[in-house]
């Protein structure tokens, strides 16, 4: 029935737009996309220890705006195909020793898009394909008052490492949120000043701290301030959600009551390199009906990115690390992290953050409970031809970490049982090949070499003797629909 609201209206403004030929109609904006994926992974859960998975699926992404003025714009984003799945065989996916489900289209709480879960909800297949993500008003407003959006829109920030609107055609999830907001900047010495006001109510899954529920913050403001500065330019942000409510999270057990969150940012670009840093912090408020208090909560990531001119096939080598806190089981009253996992449209890798630890956790994410660092490089072979290794090493953050949003079948949340550090290292390899502009042919090899810390939680899950290296190869289709449009 809410899908069926939203394409009414959509619909309706279409309708109600064409007739006065005065619209400029074009799929500008968000990427508009098709992206076809056949994947194989091996040992990237622990319910059949050894189990290997291969699915293929499809989604169909348009991003249509109509341009009514020069002042008025209305967006929306349509899922056509929505990770749709063709076909599949695995001995534990979608419930034990089920063959796989074609033609089925799984829904942002099934947790397939950033993990390869099992069980029950794994998925549900009368979903429908149709699914309108963005449906938004965006108005120049008179006499330089500033900017108006109104309507369900994308929430983006920095990297993307929490507020991030799933908009990368490589990614999945990320989320929506209905909101109405006010955007000026005013002239500030040698730089700009924005400022941002913006009130917000969740629903549907697109929550920032869980996967179901509703919520809503009553008034929340970001400010930034750009200068440039010589050859670097500069950009220093942050945001506040002073007060934020949410319920019916985890499945309608708990609801989570005034909390706050904030946010800073740091940007700087030279021509020959850029730095960004993002960082987040909640605290206040509690788990009802637990009576769990949240003390505070912090994540973290840093990226550096250098384009060597000396090296004619080396187009950037970046250097990131990051940190999402997580919370010490031994104490049980208190939630100190592990309620700001990494946003699971956050591009880490295509496998450890991707699907093992989602899976081990049981709550949809991409770094949870960890510090990571990675390095990488984005090479171009040829004319069309292009190759981007990747290393990526990992560490528990709390070794006895476990969340209180954890559900069966989480690990043990009694803080009785220990993992080691070390979790392991990732190789990956993405060769890309550009058949036609706008349509490129992926090959994606990612390995992980398991440590003792990704052991204990693999053992924990119940494998036995665990497997030290777990693999994965994805071949993806990525077809730009903007770029034939134009």
């Amino acid at each position: 029935m809410i899908q069926a609201r939203w394409l009414i209206i959509f619909f309706a403004v279409l309708g109600m737009s064409v007739p006065s030929f005065a619209i400029d109609w074009s799929l500008g904006g968000f990427p508009s996309y098709m992206r076809t994926r056949v994947r194989f992974i091996d040992n990237a859960t622990a319910v059949d220890n050894g189990e290997r998975i291969n699915i293929t699926d499809t989604t169909l992404r348009i991003t249509p705006q109509l341009g009514l003025s020069d002042s008025v714009t209305v967006r929306a984003q349509v899922d056509v195909a929505n990770n749709m799945i063709w076909g599949g065989a695995t001995s534990g996916l979608f419930g034990e020793s089920h063959d796989g489900a074609v033609l089925s289209d799984l829904r942002p709480d099934d947790r397939f898009r950033g993990a390869i879960l099992t069980g029950d909800k794994a998925i549900q297949e009368d979903f429908g394909y149709f699914n309108v993500r963005m449906l938004h008003a965006d108005i120049v407003l008179p006499n330089n008052l500033g900017f108006v959006r109104i309507g369900r829109q994308p929430f983006d920030w920095g990297l993307g490492i929490l507020a991030n609107g799933g908009h990368d055609p490589h990614s999945d999830l990320g989320f929506v949120i209905d909101r109405a907001l006010w955007l000026k900047s005013f002239p500030a010495g040698a730089g700009t000043f924005t400022l941002v006001l913006v009130s917000d109510i969740w629903s549907g899954g697109d929550t920032l701290f869980a996967e179901s529920g509703t919520g809503y913050d009553v008034l929340a403001a970001a400010a930034l301030y750009n200068q440039q500065m010589g050859d670097i330019n500069v950009t220093v942000g942050g945001y506040a959600f002073p007060y934020m409510h949410q319920n019916n999270i985890a499945e309608g057990a708990l609801d989570l009551d005034r909390y706050a969150w904030y946010s800073g940012l740091l940007v700087l670009k030279a021509p020959a390199w850029s730095l960004t840093y993002e960082g987040h912090f909640m605290g206040g408020g509690e788990v009802e009906p637990l009576d769990i208090d949240i003390d505070y909560a912090f994540n973290m990531a840093a990226r550096l990115e250098v384009m060597p001119s000396m090296m004619a096939q080396v187009s950037t080598i970046g250097l990131e690390a990051g940190w999402a806190q997580g919370d010490d089981a031994s104490t049980p009253g208190t939630l100190e992290g592990n309620v700001l996992p990494f946003n699971a449209a956050y591009n880490v890798d295509n496998l450890l953050f991707k699907h093992v630890i989602p899976t081990i956790y049981n709550i949809e994410g991409s770094v949870t409970n960890a510090i990571y660092a990675r390095l990488y490089a984005n090479m171009q072979l040829s004319d069309n031809l292009g190759f981007t290794p990747q290393v990526l090493m990992a560490w528990n953050d709390e070794t006895k970490a476990v969340s209180a949003f954890d559900r069966p079948p989480g690990i043990a949340n009694d803080g009785s049982i220990e993992a080691e550090k070390y979790l392991g290292t990732e190789i990956e390899g993405t060769l890309s090949w550009t058949l036609h502009p706008g349509a490129n042919l992926d090959f994606i090899g990612s390995l992980v070499l398991a440590g003792d810390g990704l052991t204990d939680l693999l053992e924990q899950q119940g494998a036995i003797d665990p497997d030290d290296t777990i693999w994965a190869f994805q071949t993806r289709l990525m077809v730009y629909i903007d770029q034939f449009m134009n």
